[in-house]
């Protein structure tokens, strides 16, 4: 199992989920000894096999589904390792896996209101030093409000977007990738490329200037800490308390992912999206998103 362990790490998976998928191998293969099985002429039906095995121990249908995801991923190993030709379990799924929806999903009409909804200019009588700060961390919040809505970054991606990922005359950003997504570049809206034009000329310059910060981030926090976390806590508590509706970021991409499956097909979608795998793709169809903090620290960290 050590060069199936290897496989998966330089697929990008953490150490947690490489002992979780490896431990699903290693009963899948007992089973296999013990059925007098041969590895390499597996067949659609022996896989089958495995999951009514597996049925008869009461485990629920998501959970078997997990676990057939987990065989899937070995099966592949073995075909690239070329031991098998085929994957026997490629088209293998768990009817009525049921996942519980985590997010009420928004609209388009209902982002667009979020984003306009959201003012970057204070009571002009208040301007002094702390309410200047006040009015750029605004500005650049609602640059950054317009990367959420309208590109469906993270907030990882939020924390390492530089100025060199933009592409203003061509209208684009590209959103690097990372252990848990694939590098995207994606087209910004017409009033994204004045904004982020207008920010970098001047809002940034001015937030860099008062903080006597030196950084190639695109979004500089406004206080003494180099994080845009504190940032991102503050516009989430703004706009969920403006907007009923409105859970967190999360739910706003998520939100948008699913708006995209509307209008794409999955493969554009899990490309715009930063997906690794179709699969993560997949679990946003019909309005229908799956409880992430379970499944991606066992099973999908790439998300």
């Amino acid at each position: 199992m050590e060069d199936y362990s290897n496989y998966l790490k330089a697929k990008g998976y953490s150490t947690k989920s490489v002992t979780s998928i490896v431990n699903t191998a290693i009963k899948f293969l007992e089973w296999v000894q013990i059925s007098n099985l041969e590895l390499e002429t597996l067949t659609y039906n022996d896989i089958t096999a495995y999951v009514k095995h597996n049925q008869q121990r009461s485990i629920t249908n998501r959970t078997l589904q997990l676990m057939v995801i987990q065989v899937k991923h070995y099966l592949n190993y073995l075909v690239e390792a070329d031991v098998l030709k085929h994957n026997p379990a490629l088209t293998l799924t768990i009817k009525n896996a049921k996942r519980k929806t985590v997010y009420n999903i928004l609209s388009n009409e209902e982002l667009e209101t979020i984003y306009k909804s959201y003012t970057t200019e204070i009571k002009k009588h208040l301007i002094a030093p702390p309410q200047v700060m006040n009015e750029l961390a605004r500005k650049r919040n609602k640059v950054l409000l317009g990367l959420f809505i309208y590109q469906g970054i993270t907030t990882e991606d939020a924390k390492i977007i530089t100025t060199k990922q933009l592409e203003l005359r061509e209208g684009k950003i590209t959103i690097l990738g990372t252990r848990r997504s694939n590098e995207r570049t994606l087209k910004l809206e017409a009033h994204q490329i004045f904004d982020l034009y207008d920010y970098i000329n001047q809002t940034r310059k001015q937030i860099i200037h008062l903080t006597k910060k030196q950084s190639e981030l695109l979004f500089i926090s406004t206080g003494n800490g180099k994080d845009l976390q504190n940032a991102l806590q503050k516009l989430t508590k703004e706009i969920t308390t403006k907007n009923n509706n409105v859970e967190n970021l999360h739910q706003i991409r998520a939100s948008v992912i699913t708006n995209w499956l509307k209008h794409y097909n999955k493969r554009k979608v899990q490309y715009m999206a930063g997906h690794k795998y179709v699969s993560s793709t997949e679990s946003y169809e019909a309005n229908n998103i799956e409880a992430l903090q379970e499944d991606v620290e066992r099973f999908y960290p790439e998300l």
